[in-house]
């Protein structure tokens, strides 16, 4: 099957609210199987949204289109959709009811305008809106699917759920389609380019999984996909894949899926029982933020330390004044004294430091804006690394809080080898 989906808004174009709709819709398309082939963006005009259809009606097997089914005058779904039709819209009587109840039971009475929602291309289905008072649409046009869903995100999600994927999955069932299984690899300590070389023979040769790289702060995803009717056939794929690609890859992957960094450095420390503190500079708290993101992370995250100004490096943690004084704050000596002081003074089995210029301001010919130092303070004691990572300040702060706790989950591993 091929779709499109259209989110209406004019709002969504003046970039007022950012269309998340459009990319769960098309998340949860592709699992099942369901090939998205365009999406589209269009304002409140009934011109603009019929062109719209008429073009996706053209080419297209399932169209799902989000917002525009208020009460108000320029939610225009419903016409848009009887007018290029040709179907008249007809009032349900039983969602009227509905409505009315709705309204009732919350001590209110709704208006004329309101039971415009309660209003359905004739030969269409109204769909059930379990969060809020705007039924969905289903109208079956000369072969094609034509859905359209409201634009509050979880009336959206719960109506896409309920209403829209069985009816999709049926349907793909019938014509014996397969869904879409997928698998993504996280890796660390290597760039996209460097990835694509290593597999260059396999990429090139790909077909079922298909391969994709991409790059984002810190870490290289590859994403395994393939389509199949059978979920074990589909499985035992995407296995043998996985297989070749971390025996190419080897200690670069470090997860899978969801799971990010900080989840694979909370499963190592909870396998070996060990615990962590952290001393931040220019990551500003985020390294122990990102830490305890992950529930359960109590079993083994002491607490942190932002020793932002000096004073704090010297009196809390213990970096002796000496060492500031003769190489800086920004510097190797200073990142190993802060890991170990912030393991020496939580008692924690690691310590994790970051000590650096963030930017934009601040930065030297000897120190430029990037420069960092991540050291990590352990049972077989201190290892540091320096980087230099230009960029905006918040782009710093992630790829060094991601770069220190690679450093951490490298020297785990390599403690218990």
């Amino acid at each position: 099957m091929k779709a499109e989906t259209i989110s209406v808004g004019t709002e969504l174009l003046l970039g007022e609210i950012t269309d998340t709709n459009a990319t769960h819709i098309s998340q949860q398309l592709a699992a099942i199987g369901v090939d998205l082939y365009y999406r589209h963006n269009v304002g409140d005009n009934l011109q603009r949204l019929t062109g719209v259809l008429r073009t996706a009606l053209s080419r297209s097997d399932v169209i799902v289109l989000s917002g525009g089914l208020g009460p108000t005058a320029d939610d225009i779904t419903r016409d848009g959709i009887a007018g290029i039709t040709g179907r008249p819209l007809r009032r349900d009587a039983a969602a009227v009811e509905h409505l009315k109840r709705f309204f009732a039971e919350r001590g209110r009475v709704p208006t004329e305008s309101n039971f415009k929602q309660c209003e359905a291309p004739e030969g269409g289905k109204l769909l059930p809106n379990t969060c809020g008072t705007a039924p969905g649409l289903f109208v079956e046009h000369e072969g094609a699917w034509i859905f359209a869903i409201p634009g509050p995100p979880p009336e959206m999600r719960e109506m896409l759920r309920l209403s829209v994927l069985p009816r999709l999955v049926e349907r793909a069932t019938a014509e014996g389609g397969g869904r879409l299984y997928s698998r993504v690899l996280r890796l660390a300590d290597i760039g996209e380019s460097n990835v694509a070389n290593l597999l260059e023979d396999v990429i090139e040769g790909q077909t079922d999984p298909t391969i994709a790289l991409y790059a984002s702060p810190g870490e290289v995803k590859i994403r395994l996909a393939g389509k199949s009717p059978d979920e074990a056939a589909a499985t035992q794929r995407l296995d043998a894949m996985e297989a070749l690609l971390r025996e190419r890859l080897g200690a670069h992957v470090y997860a899978l899926d969801e799971d990010v960094m900080e989840t694979a450095v909370g499963k190592l420390l909870r396998e070996r029982n060990a615990t962590l503190a952290t001393a931040e500079s220019c990551t500003g708290g985020l390294l122990a933020s990102r830490v305890t993101d992950i529930s359960g992370s109590s079993d083994y995250f002491l607490g942190g330390v932002v020793s932002y100004a000096n004073e704090a490096k010297i009196g809390v943690l213990g970096v002796p004044a000496g060492v500031i004084e003769e190489h800086g704050a920004v510097s190797e000596p200073c990142a190993r004294a802060m890991a170990e002081g912030v393991r020496r003074c939580m008692g924690a089995d690691w310590g994790v430091a970051t000590t650096g210029i963030a930017g934009p301001t601040g930065g030297t010919p000897e120190k430029p804006v990037g420069l960092v130092y991540m050291a990590v303070a352990g049972p077989g004691g201190t290892i540091c690394q320096e980087q230099t990572w230009p960029g905006t300040r918040d782009q710093f702060k992630q790829r060094v809080t991601q770069m220190a706790l690679n450093l951490l989950r490298k020297q785990i591993i390599a403690d218990g080898e």
